[in-house]
């Protein structure tokens, strides 16, 4: 009778592989089902030992235990080294799940560069090999070290500038200089980190093009990062005003179109300086605080587009040299005076239309125009009204604040008119706010103007009135709305 039929150790590990293998394999599964249900990332780790380390382990107990072959014979021992990379496999798996994937946003763990994680893996896996070697195969470490040592001086020659890449990255991963998400400045290109590996530093550019700078140049030369020490950023620049300008007044003026500007933070708060007296203007540098670089380029721009319209509806010049003359026989365009067409719009109103001419260029004399850019307010809710606004060119938003937020009431172009409510008494303020949609011109009417042109004309008077009583309606049902 042959021997392993007897042997009760046979027997046991039939047993166990009959029984308790199925019952693993239905628990394991029981359990993968449970956690894929509540979407937990530990599937992972156990459908590997369910699917990978399991059946191995099965394989090697058969042919060690129950077939009795040796731990010498080559089969086992390529079964066992399998057996030990799906070991390690899972081991690094659970590792990576527990230690990273379910930390928070600012713990350690996530802020670990992925370079560090790579190399850490890497040695893991080293350390791994080398178990498997020693323990499986009995490889002889120190002769295998010994050799490792003359085959790394050769490739170490061959890969020099890699290797230098390498631990450039490893000295950038220690100092953390640069993290993913930092705006950097390398020479005369500047991009936002995407990821730092263990040769180079992928930078997205303005352009959305991917710059690949390898860490030895990162190492010799110096970069700006504009995301340090702080995300906040200054965007700073330059601009001059006319001599004929006070420098208080310019400065108050600067101040405050920065604080209207959207992405400007009011903390810290924009500044204005007095630089320098050059030939031809008052130079001012101004500096406005954003949340981040990647915002500030859209606060300069949005900033140097207001500034436009702001100086030129409080009357300030920016001046320039000229001194280019022109001599050609060409048919210049003729130019529409200005006079001309705020008449011919004032004219357009129907109730404004049969008014005399004489009333109209008064009005025209008497009246005072403003412009404005695209997203500029207005008035605001709750402001001072000066006088009558009438729309020479573009259009502007009407809105109130309800219920439920902001409420637009009414949408207004070439012909219409606000702050009816300047009409009543001095001193009255706005009930809702006007935001510019484009390029608007406004002419005002102040109060005394305002109030001979209701005197001399009553059909006006009528038409503001019925103005003024439907929107206070449509403002009832706006607030509650």
């Amino acid at each position: 009778m042959p021997d392993f039929i007897v042997k009760p150790d046979w027997l046991t590990w039939i047993g166990a592989l009959v029984i308790a293998f199925p019952l693993l394999m239905f628990l394991l599964g029981e359990v993968i089902a449970r956690l894929e249900r509540k979407k937990r990332s530990l599937v992972a780790p156990i459908l590997i030992l369910r699917n990978l380390v399991l059946p191995t382990l099965a394989l090697f107990l058969l042919l060690h235990k129950v077939l009795n072959l040796t731990r010498d014979s080559s089969l086992v021992r390529v079964v066992e080294s399998v057996l030990w990379v799906f070991i390690i496999y899972a081991v690094l798996t659970l590792i990576n799940i527990v230690l990273f994937e379910e930390a928070g946003a600012g713990s350690w763990q996530a802020q670990t560069p992925k370079l560090f994680l790579d190399l850490s893996r890497f040695f893991l896996i080293l350390v791994g090999i080398a178990i498997v070697l020693s323990s499986v195969w009995g490889a002889d470490l120190g002769g295998l070290l010994t050799a490792l040592g003359v085959g790394s001086l050769v490739i170490g020659l061959a890969l020099q500038d890699s290797l230098g890449n390498l631990f450039s990255g490893i000295a950038l991963l220690f100092e953390r200089p640069l993290t993913a998400g930092d705006w950097v400045r390398i020479g005369d290109d500047e991009g936002k980190v995407i990821e730092v590996t263990w040769r180079s530093v992928h930078l997205q550019t303005w352009s959305r093009d991917l710059l690949v700078v390898p860490n030895s140049e990162l190492a010799k030369g110096s970069f700006k990062n504009l995301s340090r020490p702080t995300r906040l950023h200054v965007e700073t620049f330059e601009i001059g005003f006319s001599y004929d300008d006070p420098p208080n007044r310019v400065k108050q003026i600067l101040k405050q179109a920065a604080l209207e500007t959207e992405g400007v933070l009011l903390d810290p708060p924009p500044w204005v300086v007095t630089t320098a007296y050059a030939d031809f203007y008052i130079s001012y540098k101004i500096g406005l605080f954003a949340e981040s670089y990647e915002k500030a380029l859209g606060v300069r721009n949005d900033f140097s587009t207001r500034l436009w319209y702001v100086a030129k509806r409080h009357g300030l010049s920016i001046p320039y040299p000229i001194s280019t003359e022109y001599e050609a026989q060409i048919s210049l365009p003729t130019v529409e005076n200005p006079s001309v067409r705020i008449a011919k719009t004032l004219n357009s109103i129907p109730s404004l239309s049969a008014v005399a001419p004489t009333l109209i260029d008064q009005l025209n004399g008497n009246a005072v125009t403003q412009d404005y850019g695209s997203n500029e307010i207005v008035v605001a809710e709750g402001d001072r009204l000066p006088g009558l606004y009438i729309v020479l060119k573009g259009h502007a938003e009407m809105s109130v604040s309800g219920r439920s937020g902001r409420q637009q009431v009414a949408r207004l172009s070439q012909g219409d008119i606000f702050g009816e409510k300047a009409s009543l008494l001095s001193e009255q303020v706005s009930d809702v706010s006007v935001v510019a949609l484009d390029d608007l011109e406004l002419m005002i009417l102040d109060a005394d103007t305002l109030q001979m042109l209701l005197t001399r004309n009553p059909r006006f008077a009528s038409t503001l009135g019925d103005i003024m009583e439907m929107r206070r309606k449509v403002l009832q049902v706006a607030k509650v709305a």
